[in-house]
């Protein structure tokens, strides 16, 4: 029987759409959906809305042309306020409700210290990429960072006073998560130097007997250089009150820190001098293939000049789109996370490494007197 060529027409549409539903039955999503837990509004939510703008960029790049294999990134970002309560509910939603692919950029220890140990996420195949943390976790299971860990970080900020010739140090640090880490990494690689921790002071925000404490402790111990293990704002605090009591005064921080924030609080004369880790290049060294590309990208997307916390997120958009490329189902991530080697991401070189760690970066920078940072 001859069958109307307009008949024929609807069934091998109808045919298409048969197999369009049935992979969508099958879990051949449109879509690469991407969870992201970070803070934005709260202590630190200046630094992570330049992650998040860093990242987006790179994200927006690759959906205009094309996605990935034709798959375009859908990028769900939940506002923690800085809350480990609030992102364990999060996370509860993207491995649930609001089921996700994959975990991305989420910001903080605690928060990350809480994830690695949720029972949902470990009992899942799903991976974390690149979170914003430099925390050494004793089972990191299916999450991967971009950063070092904080003693990579120390080591390089130690060697650094050490080498000036310095031999007392302090410490003023965060009585969080993240401050407890990274003065435990300071003390372990302090062990059997020749450079000594003179005085520690725990440091809350807006605590002027925190802040008195800690200048009393720092005088008295004789301290030549001193290490904030603070988040932004209270560094920037300290930065205000203690540096105009002591101009030559050596002050250092880890790369938590957003310069730029740091310089309007505390004024940029109060400011310079002030050195700080960095985990990605310099946003200014053209050399790198990476940083001409988030330049344009940057110009064409946000039209705004790129930083330091701006290139980690792009770096991070990137890698996970990388590793998404070669095979977007879970087990690949991890599977691919866990053998780069010499990944060129652009003249940033990636290797896997121990406790998930795929870059050992740390650059030295100093705030110049008109608030620019020398490396």
């Amino acid at each position: 029987m001859l069958i109307p060529r307009g008949l024929l027409r609807g069934l091998r549409m109808l045919s298409v759409v048969g197999m369009s539903l049935a992979c969508v039955q099958a879990g051949w999503a449109a879509d690469i959906r991407v969870g992201e837990s970070i803070d934005l509004t709260g202590a630190n939510g200046d630094t992570g809305k330049d992650f998040l703008a860093g990242a987006r960029v790179y994200f927006d790049y690759i959906n205009s042309n094309g996605g990935v294999h034709g798959k375009k990134i859908v990028l769900d970002v939940r506002d923690n306020q800085g809350s480990v309560a609030q992102s364990r509910l999060i996370t509860q939603e993207f491995l649930n409700k609001n089921r996700v692919d994959v975990l991305f950029g989420y910001y903080g220890e605690g928060v990350v210290e809480a994830t690695a140990e949720d029972k949902g996420f470990t009992q899942s195949d799903m991976p974390l990429v690149a979170p914003f943390s430099g925390a050494t976790l004793a089972n990191p299971g299916n999450i991967f960072f971009l950063r070092p860990s904080y003693l990579q970080e120390t080591q390089a900020v130690l060697k650094y006073v050490q080498n000036l010739g310095m031999s007392k140090l302090a410490v003023v640090y965060s009585p969080n998560a993240y401050g407890r880490s990274a003065l435990q990494a300071v003390k372990s690689e302090l062990q059997g130097k020749s450079l000594q921790l003179v005085a520690e002071q725990a440091m809350r925000e807006n605590n002027a007997a925190d802040m008195s404490a800690a200048i009393q402790k720092i005088k008295s111990g004789g301290a030549q250089a001193t290490l904030m293990i603070l988040e932004t704002l209270p560094a920037a605090e300290f930065v205000k009150t203690y540096h105009p009591l002591s101009p030559g005064a050596l002050l250092l921080g880890l790369s938590q820190i957003n310069h730029q924030t740091l310089i309007e609080v505390a004024g940029k004369k109060a400011a310079a001098g002030v050195v700080i880790t960095q985990v990605v290049p310099h946003p200014a060294n053209f050399s790198l293939a990476a940083v001409r590309e988030l330049d344009k990208l940057m110009k064409k997307y946000r039209d705004e000049a790129p930083s330091h916390l701006t290139m980690e997120g792009y770096l991070a958009a990137k890698l996970l789109v990388k590793t998404l490329e070669r095979g977007d189902a879970p087990k690949q991530i991890n599977q691919s996370l866990s053998n780069l080697r010499n990944f060129d991401m652009g003249g940033f070189y990636l290797n896997s490494g121990a406790n998930h760690r795929v870059s050992n970066y740390v650059d030295i920078t100093a705030i110049s007197t008109r608030g620019g940072l020398l490396h």
